[in-house]
């Protein structure tokens, strides 16, 4: 069924994006399916996958362990005998194996999230002494290093807290692993502006999240534009952004209203074109904690907020991502320079992060997405040379043509929006 080449991935030579095996750039755009594996069944999954495989989903974010430590599989079965964490329960783990199998049958890599929760109480990671943690990590990748897949030592924690414990943890997953599968660990917000790992041997690119709150809009460009700039050079993606059909976290416990797919595509455009040149995941309430009618799981915003998964298949932002996803693998996305300085609002008023984000392929492109407002937009420093300029719509796809770009001569180009919603404006050489 696959149509994607057989073999692990590999960073490029320039270590800012993964290739696969036939040397050609691969775009990670990823979807949080945490729960999917210990919640769902064989027929749940092959449904959610052929979905995300026509979508163009590239990767799925999966925990090998439930989200909390006292948790079951949905057969009923804890990870380990007794809790023990040295015993672990084949009745468990062999779910996985048919689920990465079923993975790859449908050409996606599965990045597993091995020792969930670092420190954080009642998440897993807590429950293991560095010695447990390390024997388990290379356990389960010795396991699993057959399938394609992509590591991640831990997420959602603060691996500051005991950070020897978690380079334990990654030296013995790169030890573990005769495939050598990139590595990485999920990093909380909090977390997220203090590069850790960034020198570790076994690290091959951060993955962050910004989070579920309205306040980390400026997070979204800013960091991935840090790490761009970061040395030496490592990949960057940001691995969990603002989930669709999710409640705002900034007030808890209560809640404010929920993301929708305008937040989505700015936070897929704003991440690509400000620094993330790895690629992007996206996130949806209903898939990560794969929802059911009935569910009784005290998750983040509670089972009774969101869709349940069938219904969220349907969410209009993943699917206006999977078209940006498929724009720039039509494109010489690996090329990207993030170039904020090179676009801008003409209005004043335009706050920092409605300022439009700008990448660039030099002699080659000008990619600016526009968030929501009213303003135009002007690009400075329009080389003089032959340019076609077009409005991709970030709704559907679909394209709208501006024509030739006269450049003046302080070399600053300015266009009217189409609209006051969101866009794309492509400038291409011709």
């Amino acid at each position: 069924m696959t149509d994607r080449p057989a073999g692990p991935l590999r960073l490029s030579d320039n270590r800012r994006h993964l290739m696969d095996a036939d040397g050609q750039p691969f775009f990670f755009f990823a979807d949080t399916a945490w729960s999917i594996v210990w919640k769902g069944t064989p027929e749940e999954w092959r449904i959610y996958l052929a979905h995300r495989r026509v979508q163009g989903f590239s990767v799925l974010q999966v925990n090998l362990l439930p989200w909390r430590w006292h948790l079951t599989d949905v057969a009923g079965n804890r990870p380990f005998h007794d809790g023990d964490p040295g015993r672990p329960n084949e009745a468990y783990f062999a779910r996985y194996d048919t689920f990465l199998s079923l993975a790859a049958e449908y050409g996606l890599v599965t990045c597993l999230m091995l020792v969930w929760g670092c420190s954080r109480p009642e998440l897993p990671g807590s429950y293991f002494t560095t010695e447990q943690a390390v024997r388990f990590a290379g356990w389960a990748v010795a396991r699993y290093t057959r399938y394609p897949v992509i590591w991640s030592v831990s997420g959602d924690g603060p691996p500051d807290v005991d950070p020897e414990k978690w380079d334990a943890i990654g030296a013995a997953v790169q030890a573990a692993d005769a495939n050598g599968h990139p590595t990485t660990n999920h990093l909380q917000t909090s977390r997220a502006w203090r590069r850790l790992h960034h020198d570790a041997p076994w690290h091959d690119f951060h993955m962050v999240q910004t989070g579920h709150y309205v306040w980390a809009r400026p997070n979204i460009a800013d960091l991935a534009l840090a790490y761009y700039h970061g040395v030496p050079v490592k990949a960057y993606v940001n691995g969990e952004p603002w989930y669709e059909a999710h409640p705002d976290m900034s007030n808890r416990p209560a809640f404010g209203p929920p993301f929708t797919a305008t937040d989505v595509r700015y936070a897929f455009w704003v991440s690509v074109l400000s620094g993330a040149t790895m690629g992007h995941t996206y996130g949806g309430q209903g898939i990560w904690n794969w929802k059911r009618d009935g569910d009784q799981e005290e998750f983040m915003a509670g089972p009774q907020i969101g869709p349940t998964w069938e219904q969220a298949l349907a969410l209009p932002g993943a699917a206006q991502n999977a078209l940006a996803a498929t724009f720039l693998r039509g494109r010489a996305w690996p090329r990207l320079r993030p170039s904020p300085e090179r676009a801008r609002s003409v209005s004043r008023e335009t706050p920092r992060e409605r300022q439009p984000a700008c990448a660039i392929v030099p002699d080659d492109c000008w990619l600016v997405y526009l968030p929501e407002d009213s303003a135009e937009v002007e690009l400075l420093g329009v080389e003089n040379g032959h340019w076609q300029a077009r409005w991709l719509d970030p709704r559907s796809g679909t394209e709208r043509d501006i024509g030739a770009v006269t450049v003046p001569e302080d070399s600053i180009w300015q266009t009217p929006r189409p609209s006051p919603e969101d866009w794309v404006l492509i400038l291409d050489t011709c």
